[in-house]
């Protein structure tokens, strides 16, 4: 790359105008302009501020060792984190910041330390002057950094500082600029500001929400991510996906044993023709009897083709509202005569499963 392309992506990166970068460095717009598009290069006089400007080395300006500054801000704060101490953590980050100024990995880890200082120090001057300084390179980060990775992470630790220092409407609007790639940071982010305000109601509210937009997501990429694996032939990882999926559906039995019965069933189901394949009779049985204890929990209120399955959780579900969420789901007909007939010749004269068949079909 020339020169002229460095300052350009150096000058998006830094999100400044063509204008703003002349004025910075005391020359034309024009000439700006025609440095990035390679009508001309820079006074060599210039090299040295225009770099300054930017925060990095004559070197990186002209493309030569690109890779240098990333590995050098890498081993700044491994040393950082090796001293295992918050004031020595400052003292290198500092020190690495006077090298390389613009560097938005270093300003957040600055701001995390500083933040730490605010929790531990008994001297409200110390922990007014680390807040300050935390919300000042933070801010910088968000104002002129071009990568929106590094701008959540920043807006995530003005958050964490607003909550703890309870200002929260900027903690809020802080949440509210983060890229929809944050949604667990916005997520976490509410939740504490919401408690911090002690706006309990709002609180329960939106946390449970959220819980069961994630619930409602982990356990159907779970589900088909074990049907991708089925197709593939691929049963042993089929099956660890099938488990975690009961693990989950399990989570949430507290107060609620029949909480989304007709996906447990199903999971038990494909557990157990998944172990069939892979020939494992007890593990297959095991499954079965699940199948049909679960079938027995739901055959008691499953009087129709519309039973509402999900039979939301008060215990962990009781403050949602939006009914969006109260999805129903029609439960599958169990019929033991069709069933498990499909298992006989796997069991063959396996008496355990004779005996267990023999009182399923009682």
């Amino acid at each position: 790359m020339s020169i002229g392309s460095n300052i350009y992506a150096l000058r998006k990166a830094k999100r400044v105008t063509q204008a703003q970068l002349a004025e910075k460095i005391g020359v034309s717009e024009q000439a700006v302009s025609k440095w990035e598009n390679d009508v001309c290069a820079p006074d060599v006089s210039l090299f040295p501020v225009i770099a300054e400007y930017f925060g990095v080395s004559i070197d990186r300006l002209f493309g030569y060792h690109n890779n240098s500054y990333a590995e050098e801000v890498k081993k700044i704060i491994k040393a950082a984190d090796d001293s295992m101490d918050t004031y020595k953590e400052i003292e290198i980050i500092s020190e690495g910041l006077s090298r390389y100024p613009n560097s938005p990995e270093l300003k957040i880890y600055l701001a995390f330390s500083l933040s730490m200082v605010n929790r531990f120090s008994e001297d409200a001057d110390e922990r007014a002057k680390a807040v300050e300084k935390a919300i000042k390179v933070c801010t910088e980060v968000v104002d002129t950094c071009g990568d929106q990775e590094q701008v959540d992470d920043a807006l995530n630790m003005l958050t964490r500082i607003y909550n703890e220092t309870a200002q929260y409407e900027k903690a809020q609007a802080c949440i509210e600029k983060m890229s929809a790639e944050c949604y667990d940071r916005r997520v976490l982010g509410m939740v504490g500001m919401l408690g911090g305000k002690k706006s309990y109601a709002e609180q329960e509210q939106y946390a449970q929400n959220a819980l069961w937009k994630m619930y409602w997501t982990m356990s159907h990429v779970l589900e088909k991510m074990s049907y991708t694996y089925t197709e593939q032939g691929q049963t042993d990882k089929a099956l660890a996906f099938i488990k975690a999926n009961q693990a989950l559906l399990s989570t949430f039995d507290l107060g609620c044993p029949d909480f989304y019965a007709a996906y447990k069933i199903t999971a038990y189901s494909n557990e157990a023709k998944a172990c069939m394949k892979l020939g494992d009779k007890q593990k297959c049985l095991a499954a079965l009897k699940q199948f049909f204890v679960v079938a027995n929990q739901v055959n008691e209120v499953a009087k129709s083709e519309d039973f509402h399955v999900r039979a939301r959780n008060p215990l962990y579900f009781s403050a949602i509202l939006d009914e969006d969420l109260m999805e129903e789901c029609i439960l599958p007909g169990v019929h033991p005569e069709k069933f498990l007939p499909t298992f006989d010749a796997f069991f063959g004269e396996d008496e355990e499963y004779a005996a267990f068949k023999q009182a399923v079909l009682a």
